[in-house]
């Protein structure tokens, strides 16, 4: 288990250029992360991959450093930094804040290109094939009116991940201290550019999610700009624009 760990934080420290020995997470957290075989097997089946997400002591998100490697074309207005002092950007920071120095499960299921007609499935390239999206079979019951991950509304996204959560913690193949949710902007973007640059590949955005200073849910389309970028992080707040967005899932700890 330790050496997947190793592997993760090795190639973090490369991309942020830190020193070998700096701790992205406690030696106490990675110590004491363990996943029953079975379960294991159960997630590998679902396209859950762990990634260590490193602490705010050592990666500070909020930096001109940050946004140079991770958001190399999204525009800031360099002579002003009052985007800092909105609530989109304050949901952003402290968002993510709560998931540095943890290690949480990534979604890597292929995200298709989006046809006319939202019949795009997700787990191939062009996805025509409907059981290749490894959470198809939740969406019946989760009332996935579309059938896909594409035309959602935040009513229905709750169902699914309330869902999958209660049954796979049930059946005793959820993680101890986690929950499913859909996968954190801030996550997708440094997961996507460190690890899976494929999932640039298609032009379509995706969701995620925080919760701002008065609980309220505030919802990102997050996504890239070009080839191995995923500069693109924009607030929507109405539920019209979700048509063409698709979703990747990811397991959070609770507390």
């Amino acid at each position: 288990m330790e050496n997947w760990i190793e592997e993760r934080e090795n190639r973090l420290r490369d991309f942020f250029e830190i020193a070998a020995n700096a701790e992205l997470i406690s030696r106490e957290a990675a110590a004491s992360f363990n996943i029953a075989p079975h379960v294991a097997e159960h997630l590998l089946r679902h396209n859950i991959e762990w990634h260590v997400i490193p602490s705010a002591d050592t990666v500070s998100i909020d930096t001109d450093d940050y946004r140079r490697r991770l958001y190399p074309t999204l525009k800031f207005d360099s002579a002003s930094r009052e985007y800092q002092k909105t609530a989109s950007y304050r949901a952003i920071m402290t968002g993510h804040q709560r998931h540095q120095g943890r290690i949480i499960g990534v979604e890597t299921t292929m995200k298709p290109k989006y046809l006319p007609g939202n019949r795009q499935f997700y787990g191939t390239h062009y996805g025509f094939e409907p059981k290749a999206d490894p959470f198809a079979a939740y969406f019946g019951e989760a009332r996935i009116m579309s059938g896909t991950r594409y035309s959602q509304n935040y009513r229905s996204l709750r169902n699914l991940v309330n869902l999958i959560t209660e049954n796979w913690t049930k059946r005793g193949l959820m993680p101890p201290g986690y929950r499913l949710t859909v996968c954190p902007p801030v996550v997708f973007n440094l997961i996507g550019t460190i690890f899976h640059p494929e999932w640039s590949r298609t032009e379509s955005l995706e969701l995620g999610f925080y919760r701002d200073e008065n609980n309220n849910a505030k919802c990102y389309a997050v996504g890239l700009n070009a080839p191995d970028d995923f500069s693109y992080i924009h607030e929507i707040e109405t539920e019209s624009d979700w048509e063409l967005l698709g979703f990747r899932t990811a397991l959070v700890p609770i507390s």
